[in-house]
């Protein structure tokens, strides 16, 4: 008889970041070991097709997180899950109490800290955050940036954190039959500030003027969406927007990039740099959390904000082939051993087994 996991997310199946590409995988991966996932999402739960989840904030996984506070007797009546399994971070679940019944798992991907800093207006934010953290028998963190920023922001103790990074299918997401030699850049992700993808145009438009065969592609979505696809204009075709798509296209993406950016100013993981590996894809991006636990796999950093260093990086990418076919093997091993939902799946198993006989549950 299978263990039954409710998983708490805001993002769902089809994903629109990192968060809902994990709880999919979660969703496929999990019974392999013995789990029933059962998902609890702004997409699906126990209530009518067609819900509206009230409007009470300018936040829409904070409306959300109300929403599903106040129904989590209702879930538990109708799912009667062994665990419960709740998605943390900055777009994730923040819990007012622990739900009934049975223990509570957190993933954090990042932490608001960790993306916003201390500013007053997210200080909500991450007060809310880590009082869920705190009430929850494990905490499982995506890399030894956050599990740091969880102990130091949000006071969750070292032997209720594990750090467990997001696996990837990588029976699916791997290198493509030989092509040509490549000759595209490529940027994946939300398209907003803080993701960096004005620094990406910018510095193609400099590069375009070096590599004259070169060209870019950006995936994503968001509020500068329509800014990229101004300056795309410039470029008479060398670079394309193309917005939010399918996991077959990103893969078609992935192995075609010779090389992918990542300006990002934090990421929890940046799990976009571990399928880009896994399609034998170099990554080059800035020194910030989450990028920096990557070291030592396919991955160059710069400081960051240093733009010029990020273009120096990745032009000098582009002219040393024999560098590059190292760190596109050195991806691909990083992603057998470490990221590969084979490696990562039992590891999550074991933190499943480690709290279900506590039955024990104290809400904060």
């Amino acid at each position: 008889m299978s263990t039954k996991v409710a998983v708490l997310s805001f993002d769902d199946v089809p994903p629109i970041g990192g968060q809902g590409r994990y709880v999919g995988a979660l969703e496929a991966e999990m019974p392999h070991e013995g789990y029933e996932v059962a998902m609890i999402s702004a997409r699906r739960g126990p209530w009518a097709e067609g819900t509206k989840i009230p409007h009470r904030t300018r936040r829409p996984p904070l409306d959300f997180s109300l929403f599903l506070s106040s129904r989590l007797g209702k879930v538990q009546e109708a799912v009667h899950p062994d665990l419960w399994h709740a998605q943390g971070g900055p777009g994730g679940v923040m819990l007012r109490r622990h739900p009934p019944a049975a223990p509570l798992v957190y993933t954090s991907h990042h932490t608001y800290r960790t993306a916003h800093g201390r500013g007053i207006t997210t200080m909500p934010m991450g007060y809310l955050e880590s009082r869920g953290y705190r009430f929850a028998e494990h905490v499982i963190a995506v890399s030894p940036s956050t599990a740091s920023s969880l102990m130091a922001d949000s006071g969750v103790p070292k032997e209720r954190i594990s750090v467990i990074p997001a696996g990837v299918d990588t029976a699916w997401l791997c290198p493509g039959p030989a092509q040509e030699p490549r000759e595209t850049i490529l940027f994946v992700g939300r398209l907003v500030p803080n993701k960096g993808v004005q620094y990406f145009v910018a510095m193609f438009r400099r590069l375009a003027r070096e590599h004259p065969n070169l060209d870019a592609e950006v995936c994503g979505e968001g509020v500068l969406y329509h800014a990229a696809l101004a300056a795309a204009e410039k470029f008479e075709g060398r670079l394309r927007v193309l917005g939010r798509v399918t996991d077959a296209e990103l893969r078609d993406s992935y192995r075609r990039a010779k090389v992918l950016v990542m300006p990002s100013r934090y990421e929890g993981l940046g799990l976009t740099a571990v399928e880009a590996m896994a399609c034998g894809t170099p990554v080059v991006g800035m020194d910030v959390p989450g990028l920096r636990d990557l070291k030592g796999a396919g991955i160059t950093l710069v400081p960051a904000d240093d733009q010029p260093g990020l273009y120096a990086a990745v032009d000098a990418l582009l002219l040393d082939g024999a560098r590059w076919r190292e760190l596109s093997a050195r991806g691909l091993e990083a992603v057998r051993t470490t990221y590969s939902w084979e490696a990562v799946r039992p590891r999550i198993a074991e933190v499943y087994r480690s709290v279900l006989p506590s039955r024990s549950i104290q809400a904060a």
